[in-house]
């Protein structure tokens, strides 16, 4: 008895001694802006010893003498240690993940995000402020000029269009060049971007070199594009509301453009000089037509209006986050028959059901209505309607306008034609993703994510019974075009040190992409009646077709990080791919990228350099493929048609069964800077290279076809990207930076088919000639001989292989024009080497100043416009622009052209014009009111008001509509748009 009497003493003794030496601490833990963190996981490090923070972000816990810190985590924020002193009490602040006062965190498609300083490879992300609340439908136009290396031009004012958009230049003669373009890890279609709400996006990072894009393999020949959107944050619920109203206008150099033409006295003293009209018929003429109009002004709007309002929910309850979001945008064109109408909805919603298992959802959908203006290229009722003589009016002398034909012109008022022959399309649009993220042990993740982007896109064209146009007669089309690209992606990662200075991470994937597409169209003619708009209505010369594609790819990929002591990386991603697309023994292709970063600054003999800031430096090499092309371009195929009253199959395609992958292999050198804390330099050096091209290689017609989709060829892209921006104040009230980036991009075509020196691309005036870039080709003008008045051109190369080389003796000249004959290369660039963009930001006491240029030099653009505008002979009795007035007219005269009754102008390299520009693309100036005005309101937390320009100038050579077109012709071009608006939001 007496041993277990002191057994017990001893363990009570123990047992006391134990508590003795716990205590109790308390504290509670808040968001960055003062909110409270509730659900947070608080711990003693190293142990299981923990609790979580009530709804007031409050937590009480028993902790061990020895206990030396705190673990602190909730989702979306950044995990905190914090050091345990001999206080009771601590107030725990909480920074969201994604705050760059720990370093820019990017996503690169597959795995956790990384800070972006630890990324081996050439990265730019851009946040969501700059692509939200600008005047235009498509987030795109917003990063023009933005990231050194990603071309991006508007090429009309269309409100629905999509930019074009090129990462270092043109890798691809015949597939596309477009980026992969990837939505929360999701491949989406270009024209699916429109569709999107900018004010949705949190960030777009871009991929650029071998390091970040091998791992997409088939699809990043062409670079790669991540949109991230929105998500909630662990706080209080924030509602937030905005309202924008603008209005449109043409830009400054497309008025100057359309408003050049001769007015009446001009192009009536013209054609009596020149004996088109005598002035007897001319004063007749102007008696019945007493007028000078400017006829851009009646085919182009101008202050239309456009608004766009937006609205959106986020917070979160510590293992819940959520971001809502549903917005309305409005605009008009300029021209009629010209409209954008989208409304969109978003719920992003990710929760944390234990610390080992989290799942999301993103669901975004949308539909708009959209019209466009038919009439652009060579058509006389937009495109071409300034060809109308000025003593024509679209008003009578009293000002009241004719309801629908114009005397004289002949032509329909636009208003009319758009009431009348109408084009109405609609897109519904959905984008859903999924995800569910198992993390068994420590480092170790699994996730699976599901995706799709889907469009559902039909359109109606009616041409009225009561156009007088066709009276009585009236057409219908109906279009239905619906698109289903479905994403499956599985991925295990496991993150993991070896002696505290080796940090490893192994990623292995398998994603399945799956393509749907199918379309059906029907026609009729033979309406009568404009209640009775059916398809079932229009009796005669009906029609119907339709089609469906299918592709799928399957892929395999893997990708090992190695860190040494925060100072060097490695990264080495694979990936092989398997695609429909390309012919049954090629369809399997492999991809690899090697990546070095050195972080030179953490070396000893830099750590103590203290005007370097920082010091980085990177090499990357790898390849990827580019699979752009049709569904069956591999299949030889057939179609039906009738005959003898059956139907009969007849050869529709010839097929390429050996048809592979376009390959290109990239290699990158670059460093990233940063001095006395306030200049940023980032400059990166590399050279493409595009084999095996996705060309249509031309064949003998009488093989039944014209072109032949084969490998052949290869292109050279080596270029330049520089990145540099600098604080030039940065204190508590007042900041002030510059910036500025470009892209210098040099091709050059290394091979081509059928043992080839040269192709000229049939009737586009483009050249691929080995050994040169990309270039025009077109008869080279000489001038006007001052002594007999004939137009010149310079004679090609006698030699059939030098053809090509530009040979500009003036002994060699011939007036007789024959295009074929006289094409020769012009040493002109298709492709602007130099592109970029700089601006300035600016703040104080809440006030903020941004402005943003984007420029590209070098940009030649064949101006088809001229050769209507400056032929009076080929278009007698149309209005001409005032540079035709310098005409030869007698010997020894030096002059623009020829002798009147010669063809002032040929397509020759006359209308080959720099389009090189400089364009304010953006500027706000805006005033966020201070929070302590609004802290007497218990409702609203935030005002900001802003007032917003687009295009507001443009600065050019080039005589056209519009610089920015991105073609090798332009005829008829619809101009961007210049916008003025004013934005009011409200935070709840």
């Amino acid at each position: 008895m007496r041993k277990i009497i002191l057994t017990l003493l001893g363990g009570l003794c123990l047992f006391l001694s134990a508590n003795a030496q716990n205590r109790t601490i308390t504290g509670k833990v808040t968001a960055e802006n003062g909110t409270p963190v509730s659900s947070a996981s608080v711990t003693v490090s190293g142990t299981t010893n923990g609790t979580t923070t009530n709804s007031n972000g409050e937590f009480s816990l028993s902790i061990p003498q020895g206990a030396k810190s705190l673990s602190v985590s909730s989702v979306d924020m950044t995990p905190q240690t914090i050091s345990i002193g001999s206080r009771s009490n601590y107030a725990i602040t909480m920074i969201a993940s994604n705050s760059t006062t720990l370093g820019e965190v990017v996503v690169l498609g597959y795995g956790s995000a990384k800070k972006k300083e630890n990324v081996v490879g050439s990265i730019t992300k851009v946040g969501g402020e700059v692509v939200e609340n600008r005047p235009a439908a498509n987030l795109l136009d917003a990063l023009q000029g933005r990231v050194a290396g990603l071309q991006i031009y508007s090429s009309t004012g269309e409100p629905s269009s999509t930019p074009s958009t090129r990462i270092r230049g043109v890798g691809s003669i015949g597939a596309s060049n477009t980026p992969l373009y990837v939505l929360d890890g999701v491949q989406v279609g270009a024209g699916s971007i429109v569709s999107l709400n900018p004010n949705d996006i949190e960030s777009v990072t871009v991929l650029k070199d071998p390091s970040t894009t091998a791992i997409y393999g088939s699809r990043a020949a062409n670079g790669v594009i991540l949109y991230t959107t929105k998500k909630g944050r662990s706080s209080k619920p924030t509602f937030t509301v905005e309202a924008q109203f603008s209005n449109s206008s043409l830009t400054n150099n497309a008025e100057k453009s359309l408003g050049q033409f001769m007015n009446t006295k001009q192009l009536t003293d013209f054609w009596v000089a020149t004996g088109y009209r005598t002035q007897a018929q001319v004063d007749a003429l102007l008696k019945q037509y007493p007028f000078d109009t400017k006829w851009y002004k009646t085919y182009y709007k101008e202050n239309v209006p456009a608004s766009q309002f937006n609205a959106s929910l986020s917070g979160g309850g510590g293992k819940t986050t959520y971001f809502v979001s549903g917005s309305h945008f409005k605009q008009e064109g300029l021209g009629y028959r010209s409209n954008f109408d989208r409304t969109t909805f978003r719920s992003n919603i990710a929760s944390t059901v234990t610390n080992w298992l989290k799942f999301g959802f993103n669901l975004a959908g949308g539909v708009d209505n959209r019209q466009t203006n038919p009439y652009g290229t060579n058509n006389t009722n937009r495109g071409l309607a300034l060809l109308a003589a000025p003593f024509y009016s679209p008003v009578d002398t009293n000002g009241v306008e004719y309801p629908n034909l114009i005397p004289g012109w002949g032509r329909y008022n636009p208003k009319y034609l758009a009431e009348k022959v109408r084009g109405d399309n609609r897109n519904l649009q959905f984008n859903p993703t999924g995800f569910v993220e198992i993390s068994p042990i420590k480092g170790l993740i699994f996730r699976s994510q599901a995706g799709m982007d889907y469009y559902d896109y039909t359109s109606k064209a009616v041409q009225l019974p009561s156009y007088l146009g066709s009276l009585n007669n009236g057409n219908i089309t109906e279009t239905s075009d619906k698109g289903m690209s479905a994403t499956i992606t599985n991925t295990a990662e496991y993150s993991f040190k070896i002696r505290e200075r080796n940090d490893i991470t192994v990623l292995v994937g398998q994603e399945y992409v799956k393509n749907d597409n199918k379309t059906f169209s029907a026609t009729g003619q033979g309406l009568t009646d404009d209640r009775l708009l059916l398809l079932s209505a229009a009796p005669l010369n009906r029609s119907v077709s339709g089609s469906r594609t299918e592709s799928a790819y399957q892929s395999f990929f893997s990708r090992l990080d190695y860190g040494w002591n925060s100072k060097y990386f490695v990264s080495a991603t694979g990936r092989q791919d398997q695609s429909s697309r390309f012919g049954i023994d090629n369809r399997t292709a492999n991809f690899w990228s090697l990546g070095l970063t050195w972080k030179a600054k953490k070396e000893s003999f830099l750590s103590s350099v203290n005007w370097l800031t920082d010091l980085s430096v990177r090499a990357s090499t790898g390849t990827s493929g580019n699979s752009s092309i049709g569904d069956y371009d591999n299949l030889a195929t057939t179609t039906t048609g009738a005959f003898n009253n059956s139907t009969a199959f007849v050869i529709g395609a010839a097929g390429n069964p050996l048809l592979g992958w376009e390959k290109q292999k990239q290699t990158n050198i670059g460093i990233d800077l940063v001095l006395f804390k306030r200049a940023y330099i980032t400059l990166d050096v590399y050279q493409k290279d595009t084999e095996d091209q996705l060309f249509d290689v031309p064949f003998p017609y009488t093989s039944g076809f014209s072109t032949i989709k084969d490998n052949a060829g290869s292109i050279r892209n080596t270029g330049i990207d520089v990145d540099f921006s600098f604080d030039i104040v940065k204190t508590r009230k007042t900041n002030i930076s510059v910036y500025t980036n470009f892209n210098y991009n040099k091709n050059k075509v290394t091979e081509l088919f059928q043992g080839r020196n040269y192709f000229v691309v049939p009737n586009t005036g483009v050249s691929y000639i080995v050994g040169q870039p990309i270039s025009y080709l077109y008869p080279v003008w000489s001038g006007v001989n001052p002594q007999n008045g004939l137009p010149e051109w310079y004679l090609p190369n006698a030699d059939p292989e030098k053809f090509v080389d530009l040979q500009k003796d003036p002994s060699k000249v011939t007036s007789v024009f024959n295009s074929a004959a006289l094409q020769q290369n012009t040493g002109i660039n298709r492709y602007a080497p130099f592109t970029g963009g700089f601006g300035l930001n600016a703040d104080y006491s809440g006030f903020y100043l941004t402005s943003h240029f984007s420029f590209a030099q070098g940009k030649y653009l064949i101006n088809n416009d001229r050769y209507f505008y400056e032929n009076p002979n080929q278009f007698a009795g149309f209005n001409q622009i005032p540079t035709i007035l310098d005409y030869w007219k007698a010997p020894g005269d030096i002059t623009t052209f020829p002798k009147y009754g010669e063809q002032f102008t040929q397509f020759d390299s006359r209308l080959i014009e720099n389009a090189s520009f400089i364009r304010l693309k953006a500027i706000t100036i805006g005033y966020d009111f201070p929070k302590a005005m609004l802290a007497k309101s218990k409702i609203v937390k935030g005002v900001n008001f802003s007032v917003t320009g687009r295009n507001l100038w443009t600065l050019t050579k080039y005589r056209g509509q519009d610089p920015e077109v991105d073609s090798n012709l332009t005829l008829g071009a619809n101009p961007n748009t210049r916008q003025m608006a004013v934005n009011l939001r409200l935070d709840f």
